[in-house]
């Protein structure tokens, strides 16, 4: 068991250090890319007073998800404490860094939360909703940029493209959930095609199909009263959720507008948001450990005309550090003390 656990803790540390090192590499090529131009750094006009208020605005985005994940679970009448709220988000945050397309930040909040008093078919059922209203939200702010301020896109090329395939594959998988969900059928097929295809394939895989069954049983009625619960009964939770991420969205976006401030610009407040919200969607479908790489190039290629090419290479590093670092550490001290939390209960 102990060996096992070792395992695991140096794959997920083996994901963080190639997150960084990806993330890291992608900089030095922006950084040689502008000295390659013959342009110098310039640091003359920064201020750390700014970048401080940067570090504050994502402490208090992160202080509005836990307080949003902390009510949402009240759907079920049941109460976590805020600091398994905070651990939640923080566990999310953590191993959707290290991991392709995000993917691993809803099975850590759902890991942490079934052990904080929830079924796993409310905690999934919590995900899925949650983050379809995450992208919900982030589309009403784009609808808005766009057709109220009259923010236009700054995306272009090969990031549209991106942002056009995203579109198109979300909508196919909300709609495969959707059927899955309406039609339990076809999910009891899947599901038998997939343990017949882990014993084929993975002979030294061992599972009972009988606990299996048994455990989709019971997610399932958890998830599908959950569904009921949000939709039908509670709706005054998503309108919650979605004004908590706008909240957020608006926070993580400012972030960059202040770090532009600290290195001696003024842009325009709704512009640089505007730019941010269509690479949200474009970060979603990068394939690297937390879009590691895609993130920095990308946000470099919209933000380049904007802030000049002698600030280019500051500004990309100093919002990674507020907007990724930070987090990676916070979230990973967090995710790890609940490993040990619950691995300690369950060798007991």
């Amino acid at each position: 068991m102990f060996e096992q656990k070792k395992f695991e803790r140096g794959k997920l540390i083996r994901q963080l250090f190639f997150s960084v090192f990806i993330s890291i590499l992608s900089m030095v090529l922006i950084f040689l890319a502008v000295s390659w131009r013959g342009v110098s750094v310039d640091l003359s006009t920064l201020n750390p007073y700014w970048l401080a208020v940067g570090i504050a605005i994502v402490g208090g985005s992160w202080l509005v998800d836990g307080t949003r994940l902390w009510l949402s679970t009240r759907v079920w009448k049941k109460r976590i404490t805020f600091r398994d709220a905070m651990s939640t988000v923080f566990s999310g945050y953590f191993m959707a860094a290290i991991t392709p397309f995000f993917s691993g930040g809803s099975p850590a909040q759902m890991y942490v939360l079934t052990r904080s008093g929830l079924s796993w078919g409310e905690a999934g059922s919590l995900m899925v909703i949650t983050g379809v209203l995450y992208q919900l939200s982030l589309l009403v702010m784009l609808f808005l940029l766009i057709f109220v301020f009259r923010i236009g896109f700054a995306l272009q090329g090969f990031l549209l493209d991106l942002l056009y395939s995203f579109a198109i594959v979300y909508s196919v998988l909300i709609s495969l959930l959707f059927f899955l969900l309406l039609r339990p059928k076809s999910l009891h097929h899947l599901i038998g095609w997939g343990m017949k295809f882990v014993r084929r394939r993975f002979k030294r895989v061992k599972f009972s199909e009988e606990a299996v069954w048994e455990w989709v049983g019971e997610f399932m009625v958890d998830f599908r009263k959950g569904f009921t619960i949000f939709i039908r009964e509670k709706p005054q939770y998503l309108a919650w959720n979605m004004a908590c991420y706008m909240c957020q969205y608006l926070m993580l976006f400012s972030v960059a507008f202040v770090v532009i401030v600290a290195l001696g610009v003024i842009p325009n407040y709704l512009q640089v948001v505007g730019a941010q919200v269509p690479l949200f969607y474009v970060f979603s479908f990068i394939p690297s450990p937390g879009a590691s790489g895609g993130v920095e190039i990308s946000i470099a290629s919209v933000f380049a005309g904007l802030i000049g090419p002698e600030r280019l290479g500051m500004f990309v590093l100093l919002w990674r550090v507020i907007t990724f670092y930070i987090q990676l550490v916070v979230g990973g001290a967090a995710f790890f003390i609940i490993l040990n939390k619950f691995g300690n209960r369950s060798t007991k």
